[in-house]
């Protein structure tokens, strides 16, 4: 089926790279189709997997012409000057199949965004990006500044590749392990103060997730406590507050010989070649004027 996924601006391509390693996660096979702003349509076999998206608004089963479907609707174009091309839209589903309009409380959502053409299709489903802004640091149980925004969190679980587990052994507070908890995944962690341990306990308990493991220690001896992990997930700790007292380096090694697929962001650029790793792609995301965060999506040979 063909889809359109109408991507959040923050990173188009970071975007772009979120759908594409999680159809590469389940060796789902995809034909690109057209990619035009936040518009990016592909052709593949299953759309489910989509609902774990962070970087998104919405995924839509794309048409090339209007298609027959069953119950009442709304039109919904997004752009400029769209309100006669909605009532037009809607004239000649009415007309072409009889479906009655809805638009307080439509069984189907007929959605378009307009460029230079029109893009349109079925809305399949939204992504609850309203859930992230709950879930940010300052509302959870324990609280620390630097935690990852939790839908930036939730797209490098899927950048890893992980379809049943992943570990952070760098994990802080959990604002990782929340989101690939929230996605039904084990979630293994690691940190070395022991009251980022506690916390981060607390808050996926706060969040109703079980399937966990948290342990007090340093990622340099991340084998003594995990062993054949699918995906690794990690923001790695930087700046002059930072107590870490691990050296970057072993850390990695012991990721490379314990996971299979890693997603690793650092403050800089590292040359992940030399313990073994496979770049597979890198993309920076701006933070704001001071910080730029590095993301590398790794394959461990």
């Amino acid at each position: 089926m063909k889809l359109l996924f109408h991507l959040s601006g923050e990173n188009l391509r970071l975007s772009k790279m979120e759908v594409i390693y999680l159809l590469k996660a389940y060796d789902q096979k995809f034909r690109v189709i057209e990619e035009e702003g936040e518009v990016f349509v592909i052709e593949t076999e299953d759309y489910r997997i989509f609902r774990r998206l962070a970087l998104c608004h919405r995924v839509v089963e794309f048409w090339d012409n209007i298609k027959e479907f069953e119950g009442s609707f709304a039109v919904r174009i997004k752009g400029k000057n769209t309100f006669d091309i909605e009532k037009k839209i809607a004239a000649e589903i009415h007309k072409k199949y009889g479906n009655p309009v809805n638009l307080e409380n439509p069984e189907n959502e007929i959605y378009g965004i307009k460029h230079d053409k029109l893009y349109i299709g079925r809305t399949l489903f939204v992504i609850d990006r309203k859930g992230f802004e709950r879930r940010k640091p300052q509302f959870r149980p324990y609280f620390h500044p630097s935690s990852l925004h939790p839908k930036y969190a939730r797209a490098l679980v899927n950048l890893s590749q992980a379809k049943k587990e992943v570990l952070d052994p760098f994990c802080g507070t959990g604002g990782i392990l929340i989101e690939a908890g929230l996605m039904g995944l084990r979630v293994f962690g690691i940190d070395i103060e022991k009251k980022m341990v506690e916390g981060c306990k607390k808050n996926l308990d706060f969040y109703g997730i079980k399937d966990y493991s948290i342990k007090e220690g340093s990622a340099e001896d991340l084998d003594s406590y995990f062993q054949d992990i699918e995906s690794t997930a990690t923001d790695v700790p930087y700046g002059k507050s930072t107590k870490l007292r691990v050296k970057y380096e072993k850390a990695f090694e012991k990721i490379y010989e314990t996971s299979e697929n890693a997603c690793i962001v650092l403050n800089r650029e590292y040359n992940f070649e030399k313990i073994g790793f496979e770049v597979l792609d890198m993309e920076k995301l701006r933070m704001h004027r001071s910080l730029t965060r590095y993301i590398y999506v790794l394959k461990c040979d």
